[in-house]
């Protein structure tokens, strides 16, 4: 029985795609730059059987997240796990308004109710109306050569006894000596890779970071695809970027807009 926190339609339509020889391409954090995403998907020039999957953080500090939600939710090609922004707005417009503050003020929320349209009140009703999507969203998807979690995981734990809470917010995959999972690799978003050397991690030239810690398939034991899209220092090439699981080619599209509250 698959848990709760997975889709296994999901998982076996992006399998099925790998097996039949289509792209499948994962996304880093998007955090609502539409215009970017929609530059970002005529660059990876998808054909009949091609899919996408995002590592999560659709929303907040971005122009324009409810363009973003409605880009992937409405498509039939283009998908979503959760990352911890969905679940900050989850918990600030549900289960615990005392953190409404902190969402919208600390963490980018005031952009995205911002993109929702209409009177303050408008804005939060059209906001909550999103958490039927969001909420849904799987923080975890298992393929046969990949495993995709929005921040990775946490290293000292199993890895079928994690949560969402390490699923959604760990900051260790990029520090593992030893493949967390020596069958799959790791795709995941969260940590920008501009700052891994906040933690003691070299951060790459360019383009994505790659794990020099290998599967015994060569690959990389873990990718990350947090290219900095909110970062502010124009310095970092704030960017999106996009991995695609069959061939390894990397796609990216550099900031255009600014960032938001």
């Amino acid at each position: 029985m698959t848990p709760t926190h997975r889709n296994p339609d999901l998982e076996e339509a992006l399998q099925g795609a790998l097996d039949e020889g289509s792209s499948v391409w994962a996304v880093g954090d998007i955090h609502g730059y539409r215009e970017e995403f929609e530059t970002l998907l005529d660059k990876l020039e998808l054909t009949d059987g091609d899919m996408v999957v995002c590592v999560g953080d659709l929303i907040d500090r971005g122009p324009d997240s409810h363009g973003v939600l409605s880009i992937v939710s409405e498509s039939d090609r283009i998908f979503s796990i959760k990352g911890n922004h969905e679940l900050l707005m989850s918990i600030a417009l549900g289960e615990n308004p005392r953190r409404e503050d902190f969402w919208i003020d600390r963490v980018g929320g005031r952009a995205t109710l911002d993109s929702m349209g209409g009177s303050e009140q408008e804005k939060r009703e059209n906001a909550r109306i999103w958490l039927n999507y969001t909420d849904s969203l799987p923080t975890e998807v298992i393929l046969n050569r990949f495993r995709l979690a929005h921040s990775g995981y946490s290293a000292d734990i199993p890895l079928d006894q994690q949560t969402d809470e390490d699923r959604l917010k760990s900051r260790e995959v990029f520090r593992a000596t030893i493949p967390l999972d020596p069958n799959r690799q790791i795709i995941a978003g969260h940590t920008p890779v501009q700052m891994l050397s906040n933690f003691d991690v070299e951060p790459p030239d360019g383009g994505i970071w790659r794990s020099p810690v290998l599967l015994e398939d060569e690959r990389p034991s873990a990718v990350l695809l947090d290219t900095g899209i909110v970062l502010r220092d124009p310095a970092h090439r704030p960017r999106i970027s996009a991995y695609d699981l069959q061939t390894g080619r990397v796609e990216e599209v550099h900031r255009i807009n600014q960032v938001l509250p």
